[in-house]
């Protein structure tokens, strides 16, 4: 069994992980750029918490950090759901 501590922290990162990312917010407040199809993070610090969390891959590139983000997950949805009660 884990500790309350742990299962709260566990239950927000897998939060993270189900909700879709909205990158049109994220480049209207320039946090983001993308160029073509790909999306560089001019300073990888200001992202918020929830969407660092889904960071797949960094590349350091001429134009910034490259940045690729780990798709929505159903399945972090229902872990989310289970620890959250779990720790209640």
């Amino acid at each position: 069994m884990i500790d309350k501590d742990t299962a709260q922290k566990l239950a927000r990162s897998a939060e993270a992980h189900s909700k879709p990312i909205n990158f049109e917010q994220l480049l209207e407040d320039g946090l983001l750029v993308q160029k073509g199809k790909s999306f560089y993070a001019p300073d990888i610090h200001a992202l918020p918490n929830d969407v660092a969390q889904r960071i797949k891959s960094m590349t350091p590139t001429k134009n910034g950090t490259k940045v690729t983000f780990s798709k929505e997950s159903k399945s972090a949805e229902k872990l989310a759901k289970l620890l959250k009660s779990g720790s209640e």
